[in-house]
């Protein structure tokens, strides 16, 4: 299996957005036990997701806080929530097209069918099972790969 992200000498750059530290722990890990190239921020809310998006306050070396090719947002966070974060990203001209996977465990239908409509790509339920861990870094990689694999069939 060719890795896209390798052959460009760049890691797949992902923000988590999730206020959980559990689950950041455990996505965590399983990024680390994949042999997948990934380098993994984390905010605990979408305010801060907004702040390191636009390079604001600590999130201003881009050396350390690289601009994410993909966000992966809980959408049941206390301050900033996941609409909310969708919400300013539709109204950013610079941000809409970052492609955001939703990552949620307690998601009714009807936040998620809102999310979508609000220009997220999909969702991706969080794991019951630990070692479903593993199998959702992996969903997540195979979707940021969709595209590039399109655009070297194309070319």
């Amino acid at each position: 299996e060719q890795n896209v992200f390798a052959d460009m000498h760049a890691p797949l750059n992902i923000l988590l957005i999730d206020e959980d530290h559990s689950d950041c722990a455990l996505f965590g890990l399983a990024v680390d036990k994949s042999d997948l190239d990934i380098w993994l921020q984390t905010v605990t809310d979408g305010g801060r997701a907004i702040d390191y998006l636009q390079g604001r306050g600590t999130y201003g070396d881009r050396s350390m806080h690289p601009l994410p090719d993909l966000v992966v947002l809980d959408l049941d966070m206390r301050l900033t929530g996941g609409l909310e974060f969708l919400e300013w990203r539709r109204a950013s001209v610079v941000y809409c097209s970052v492609p955001v996977v939703l990552f949620s465990g307690f998601a009714y239908k009807g936040a998620i069918d809102t999310a979508l409509a609000m220009g997220a790509s999909t969702f991706i339920p969080k794991p019951v099972e630990l070692d479903g861990w593993d199998r959702v870094i992996r969903e997540i990689w195979d979707f940021a790969l969709k595209p590039l694999q399109a655009l070297e069939a194309a070319g």
